[in-house]
């Protein structure tokens, strides 16, 4: 149920940790000197590693200070990167997640629906169709306008910054997702006649969202 739930925004976000490897294994053990702990969230950016690129995890475990596992995005355990793409080079950052996003009366994903392409040749008799990727993803907000509100002072800064930014959303079980991505703020109040005041804003994401709980 949509109800009871909580939103944060990025507030702050940590140094590039050069990573020097991430195996291809269960589960996948990422290397590189850092400072996490485990619970921390992480934002990895990385070539090579497609699957994992642009996405938040949560740490896991931490082995030393200089490898460490993140949860799996099912909350199962530790992740795996069997049939991942061989990892080049990369780097991640701790996110933390300090803005409370308040007031929103409406949220809404987009995307990630199945892109095909025609496949069928002179000689079948039966179309066919090839998956070859996803549509883009997005989440739309309709909030209580506030000019006031930090979350939308911060969605408007890192709008008018061309900055990315993290968001988690929390379900009262304790269910979360977390996406990274572009940040769209209108800062333009409406609404209807006798209705609440309300404004627009807009995450296009970077990467895949990422679960747990």
């Amino acid at each position: 149920m949509n109800s009871g739930l909580a939103m944060a925004m990025q507030s702050a976000i940590g140094a590039a940790k050069t990573l020097t490897a991430i195996s291809v294994a269960a589960p996948g053990v990422f290397t590189g000197t850092h400072d996490f702990e485990a619970a921390d969230y992480v934002l990895l950016e990385v070539e090579g590693m497609s699957e994992v690129n642009n996405r938040i995890y949560q740490v896991l475990s931490v082995s030393t200070t200089v490898s460490f596992q993140l949860e799996a995005i099912d909350g199962s355990g530790a992740l795996s990167t069997v049939g991942f793409a061989a990892f080049t080079s990369g780097t991640a950052k701790k996110i933390t997640l300090g803005t409370s996003v308040v007031g929103v009366q409406d949220f809404a994903p987009s995307g990630g629906d199945a892109k095909m392409v025609d496949t069928t040749t002179v000689h079948d008799l039966v179309d066919k169709q090839q998956v070859v990727g996803a549509t883009a993803r997005s989440y739309s907000l309709t909030m209580q306008w506030d000019p006031a509100n930090a979350a939308q002072a911060a969605m408007q800064a890192a709008f008018e910054a061309n900055s990315p930014r993290a968001f988690r959303i929390t379900w009262p079980g304790g269910r979360w997702v977390l996406f990274y991505g572009s940040v769209g703020f209108a800062a333009m109040p409406g609404g209807s006649t006798q209705g609440v005041t309300t404004t627009t804003a807009s995450m296009a994401l970077l990467g895949a969202p990422t679960f747990g709980f």
